[in-house]
């Protein structure tokens, strides 16, 4: 996870929130096509939509501040969030990306409960807005939301020791091969796609400068890996996904790339 100065921070809080449309309850996404609600009864989705709202971010836009009250339980209908933790000095580290149907926040144990982190959109994006204190006496009341809310946290927990693994035993190439597979389409073996954001953000995602992800793109065209601004094109993942199973049965770099360094970065 990459830190950055708040000179020239992933996410600049002085950048004045862009307007933001309200949609109607009756432009409501089903509650049912996000994860976090698909085991539950119409009674309780019916009452969660109550208050319910929807609202659109441009790119940048501020979704909520470290350190603000908890005022809603949000979900992404579509787009892409970025999650920073603010360090006392400033300095600011991107802790998560998440995208379409993912929970952004917890629901709050106590009233009064503040967020750990900052949300930013990437991007165009929308996000479905349940008021927390609905939600919370929702969950004393329905023992299968509660289960739900818990399950969900106990799957953002996954993902961050996923991450944290990742960060800690892959090498920079490994970490972008597994980002790529990621965003490969199924049932193909040939591939286009664009990347979902910009490289920038790719880089603090995979926790390694800008410089080292262009020397991993540029190593992965050994494998068939080619790329053009934000285009990306694979020419076989049966054979990316092979170089990077037996990768990690090795437990070594790319042949072609450098040495790793004693924190798992790759040294050049």
């Amino acid at each position: 996870m990459e830190k950055m100065s708040s000179a020239g921070s992933l996410c600049s809080f002085e950048r004045r929130a862009g307007v933001r449309k309200v949609n109607a309850m009756s432009e409501l996404p089903p509650l049912r096509d996000f994860p976090l609600f698909a085991s539950l009864d119409e009674a309780t989705l019916h009452r969660l939509t109550l208050d319910a709202k929807v609202e659109t971010y441009a790119d940048g836009d501020v979704i909520f501040r470290q350190g603000d009250a908890v005022a809603a339980i949000m979900l992404i209908v579509r787009g892409f969030v970025k999650l920073l933790r603010t360090a006392p000095c400033g300095d600011e580290t991107l802790v998560s990306i998440r995208s379409d149907g993912a929970s952004v926040n917890d629901a709050p144990t106590v009233t009064g409960e503040a967020f750990h982190v900052s949300a930013e959109a990437v991007g165009p994006t929308s996000i479905l807005k349940l008021p927390a204190g609905r939600f919370a006496r929702l969950m004393s009341e329905s023992p299968a939301l509660a289960a739900a809310a818990l399950d969900d946290a106990k799957r953002k927990i996954a993902e961050l020791i996923g991450e944290i693994e990742s960060l800690k035993a892959q090498s920079a190439d490994r970490r972008l091969a597994r980002f790529i597979l990621s965003l490969c389409p199924a049932n193909t073996d040939s591939c286009r796609f664009r990347l979902p954001y910009d490289k920038r953000l790719v880089a603090a995602q995979l926790g390694v400068t800008q410089e080292t992800l262009s020397r991993s793109f540029a190593r992965l065209r050994e494998f068939g890996v080619r790329t053009e601004t934000r285009d990306v094109s694979v020419e076989s993942v049966t054979r990316l996904c092979l170089q990077y199973d037996e990768l990690a049965r090795q437990g070594l770099p790319y042949p072609s790339g450098g040495r790793r360094s004693e924190d798992g970065r790759d040294a050049v």
